[in-house]
């Protein structure tokens, strides 16, 4: 009994996985189903563990919603861990979500933890990054005179739009860290955007006044809030318009 459940069962497991060893390369991930995953890396890492996330969410995006924490902070994902628990059936559908959202994004799942319980089925995500700039974007060093923006759509809708509209802003993103200097970021989740605007503001000591309130205010976005000159706004919008991903300047910090 023991060896069905806590071995034999990753069989299925593995064969929903192995395709995410050819995004990654790992010197021991999916094909190995070790203790432990092993990547070459070279450079700062940048990691964020999110959830648990209830079934619905995991069946929609919660990958996209693990990997805004790492993104925001100015770093490339280069793998993801998953920690499920629910039932059998359950814990294939959410996997399936998740690695189907992991090709999607590139960024590959490489492991994890499962727990088969007859209880309400949830997901934690961990992101894995590659700092690609300098200094990591913190969310407390807002400057005086900042212009406010939000980034990208927010990600709701179905799956296939949520991908989409993630991807988009990512690849945006990754194209701006090294042409813009942008002073704060922050993903906008838990709380939305009022709880991220009240974190940035006591963290950088700063009043942000907002003059765009087309936003929800306390719903999930997931996409990004940055600080930045208004010179370095036109930049940055400059290289949105090229992706398609819009930019909304909503206030300034005083």
């Amino acid at each position: 009994m023991a060896i069905k459940r806590h071995v034999l069962v990753q069989k299925w497991m593995q064969d929903l996985l192995f395709d995410q060893d050819e995004m990654a390369k790992p010197i021991m991930g999916i094909a190995d189903f070790d203790d432990a995953v092993c990547l070459q890396f070279d450079g700062v890492l940048v990691a964020s563990t999110d959830g648990p996330y209830d079934k619905r969410l995991v069946m929609k995006s919660a990958l996209i919603h693990a990997a805004t924490d790492v993104v925001v902070k100015g770093a490339l994902p280069l793998f993801s861990l998953d920690n499920l628990v629910g039932n059998e059936s359950d814990l294939k559908e959410m996997l399936s979500s998740l690695a189907h959202q992991a090709r999607k994004m590139n960024i590959p799942l490489l492991g994890g933890n499962t727990k088969i319980e007859d209880v309400n089925p949830t997901a934690c995500v961990t992101v894995i990054g590659k700092l690609l700039i300098a200094e990591p974007i913190r969310d407390g060093t807002a400057k005086e005179g900042d212009a406010i923006a939000i980034l990208g759509d927010p990600i709701w809708g179905a799956q296939a739009e949520r991908i989409e509209k993630a991807k988009r802003l990512f690849a945006a993103w990754f194209a701006s860290l090294d042409k813009v200097i942008i002073n704060s970021s922050k993903d906008v989740t838990k709380g939305g955007l009022a709880a991220a605007v009240y974190e940035m503001q006591e963290k950088s000591g700063r009043i942000f006044n907002i003059c765009d309130h087309s936003f929800h205010k306390t719903r999930n976005l997931d996409n990004f809030i940055v600080t930045l000159a208004e010179d370095e706004l036109e930049k940055m919008s400059e290289i949105f318009k090229g992706y398609g991903c819009p930019i909304v300047r909503i206030g300034t910090v005083d």
